[in-house]
């Protein structure tokens, strides 16, 4: 029987202590739910879902523009802690939210996604979480076979072209 190694990928949202807007809220019911949903699915991939929940403590004009980020990483794949955004070439604007306002009572602008479509978004999607974590989980499989450091460049196309070729070498065995 062969022995695989469990590889971890770990999505972590960004909050900041005692506030708490709709949008931030959504993400991180999404996730959670996202993280349920998927645990049994990938088990047999031999990839473990974390959820971690970053807390920072102070609240500056730098830590309400990372509020409500969710990063993805992996160690044992080799991804380095990488915000979704930018794995899944996603803009990010930062757009008014009545709901997000500091202890203070202070308006702050939220971090706001913009899809393919146009369409602007301030809490994720759990179809977000979904696209990243098979790209990362596909890099896993191709054992960051292709042949860049990052792969992040290239994480769309490697999976799913060694997919194919792989698929052929287990009809013949």
């Amino acid at each position: 029987m062969e022995v695989h190694t469990m590889k971890t990928i770990t999505l972590s949202h960004y909050q900041i202590r005692n506030i708490e807007p709709k949008p931030w809220k959504e993400t991180w019911e999404n996730l959670m739910e996202f993280v349920e949903r998927m645990t049994p699915k990938l088990a047999p991939m031999q990839i473990r879902l974390k959820l971690r929940k970053v807390i920072m403590d102070d609240v500056s004009q730098e830590s309400l523009m990372m509020g409500n980020m969710v990063t993805i990483e992996s160690e044992e794949i080799g991804v380095e802690e990488t915000p979704i955004e930018n794995l899944l070439m996603i803009e990010l604007a930062f757009s008014p939210c009545e709901d997000c306002k500091t202890t203070e009572d202070v308006p702050f602008a939220c971090r706001t996604f913009i899809d393919f479509d146009g369409v602007k978004r301030q809490a994720l999607p759990q179809e977000f979480f979904m696209e990243a974590v098979l790209r990362v989980a596909f890099q896993a499989e191709n054992s960051g076979g292709c042949g860049c450091s990052s792969c992040s460049s290239c994480a769309s196309g490697c999976g799913d072209e060694e997919q194919g070729e792989r698929d052929e070498h287990h009809k013949h065995h």
